[in-house]
């Protein structure tokens, strides 16, 4: 009876979680419209969307009775030290192999030198810090090992995180970001982009899913996150590199174009094959 109960508590809890994750980007365009703000970015909107996930996984931790005990607060470097390093190398592994592709085949030309980018990264890292702990807290730090907690394999598990994680990102895209800077990154337009961006949110999830489970830890995938955060867009909006029209579909930097998709879906299936084979 206690199981089933806790259960029940898991999957209303979830979906409060889920609830607030999909309303609380358009609540904050709503709240951006009343209380105009000549940048999006730097609004009281752009807060409520990355502050009410956040805070609402303190609130069901805390008082919701899911507890605490599976937030992966802690490094747990020892024997995970493999499991860092791919969460420190896999974005520049395969942004290389990306844009190498892009170049062998014409599709991208390479317009400033690569140490001029060094600083580019620095400053982006330093940027995201604070804004990935708010998300990564959220996502690993709750929505995956809850689900796990609820007895959904891994895969599903990463699908369904994925899934709400994508749709909670449409309006900071449609809003916050908008058509100008959107357009400056690619030029599909503002639909295709969203779709391309939900489709590689899904491998996104797998991989970095994995890197917590694997590590019991929301570190990892942290780390991986500032780094694409500081490298991936930075290298097409800051000039670096320039596509051909369209060829952003195949080649972008980022996991909205088709070979980094390939790329991370062949990662995080390899990462689930070698979590089946130890277990």
């Amino acid at each position: 009876m206690r199981k089933d109960k806790n259960k029940s508590t898991s999957i209303r809890n979830l979906i409060i979680f889920a609830v607030v994750a999909l309303s609380c980007g358009w609540l904050a365009a709503w709240v951006n419209g009343q209380i105009p703000s000549p940048n999006p970015q730097q609004s009281l909107g752009i807060l409520i969307w990355i502050l009410a996930p956040f805070i609402t996984v303190f609130l069901l931790r805390g008082f919701g009775k899911d507890g605490w005990s599976d937030f992966g607060p802690r490094l747990n470097l020892k024997g995970n030290w493999g499991w860092y390093a791919l969460a420190t190398l896999i974005y520049p592994i395969t942004i290389t192999l990306t844009l190498g592709l892009a170049a062998v085949f014409g599709a991208a030309s390479f317009e400033k030198p690569i140490l001029d980018l060094l600083p580019v990264i620095a400053i982006g890292f330093a940027a995201s810090l604070i804004k990935n702990i708010a998300e990564e807290f959220a996502w690993r730090g709750y929505l995956t090992p809850r689900f796990k907690a609820l007895g959904l394999s891994n895969f599903a598990n990463h699908m369904l995180t994925g899934l709400i994680w994508g749709l909670w990102h449409i309006p900071y895209w449609l809003f916050f970001l908008g058509e100008d800077v959107i357009n400056s990154y690619s030029s599909m337009g503002m639909m295709w982009f969203i779709i391309l961006g939900l489709l590689g949110i899904c491998p996104t999830a797998l991989v970095y899913g994995e890197l917590r489970l694997r590590t019991n830890s929301l570190w990892p995938a942290y780390l991986a996150h500032n780094i694409t955060n500081a490298i991936s867009a930075q290298l097409i909006i800051e000039g670096f590199v320039k596509f051909k029209p369209n060829a952003e579909f195949i080649f972008s930097p980022n996991v909205d174009g088709i070979v980094m998709v390939i790329l991370f879906w062949a990662i995080g299936l390899w990462m689930l094959r070698k979590q089946k084979e130890q277990a």
